[in-house]
Order: structure tokens, then sequence, then C-alpha cells
């Protein structure tokens, strides 16, 4: 990919009218080992100075492709956030008579809330 890709990046940046100094390559793989040894100086130096951290983070996911999917990547829905659920689970007891009250034999019946 890294035969094919760039020259239609930059190729796509021209049209754009981007003006670039295309004497030196950008590519942060073992084919550019002085880029890639740079980038890699540069996130370990933000690192040690907390200004980079890993973690865990909300996202919205989508159930369709299998993956987290960020705000670009959708045609419809832009600026969603991740909703935040409460769940209170609770034990019930059943009556002296060892019955679910009417409600919740609904439920015991099918699993499924009428």
């Amino acid at each position: 990919w890294l035969e094919y890709f760039p020259p239609i990046g930059k190729s796509d940046l021209r049209l754009l009218g981007a003006h670039v100094d295309w004497r030196r390559s950008f590519i942060t793989t073992d084919h550019n080992p002085y880029y890639d040894a740079f980038v890699r100086w540069q996130f370990t130096h933000l690192k040690q100075k907390n200004y980079v951290a890993f973690g865990k983070r909300p996202t919205v996911f989508s159930p369709l492709d299998g993956q987290a999917c960020a705000d670009h990547d959708r045609a419809s829905g832009e600026g969603v956030k991740p909703q935040e659920y409460t769940l209170i689970k609770m034990k019930v007891i059943r009556g002296a008579d060892g019955k679910l009250p009417p409600a919740l034999a609904a439920v015991e019946e099918d699993g499924v809330a009428r």
C-alpha cells in the first residue's frame, strides 16, 4: 500500500491547492525509520510529561459493524454521544404462597415484559 496510496494522496492534495514540501516522506513505518523514530521519541516525551494517556473512554459502538463508530463514520447522527444507563438489580422475594406478583409473573413465563 505504501507504493499505491501516497501518490494518489499527493495528487489529491495538489488538486486541492495544498502547498507541501514533497522532498521528505512522513510515513511512520519501517519504510521510513528516521521519521518513525522521531514520532516515537515525541510520544515518549509527551507521555513522560503526562500529556498523553492510555485508558478507556466512552465511545459509540456499531452492532452492525461490530466495532467502535466515530462521529465522522456515521451517515447520520453526527454529534450523538454515548448514553449512560444506571442498572439497579434487586432480588424479588416471592409471596407466602410462592407466587410472584402478577407483573413479574408475566416476565417469568417467557422472559418478555408485557
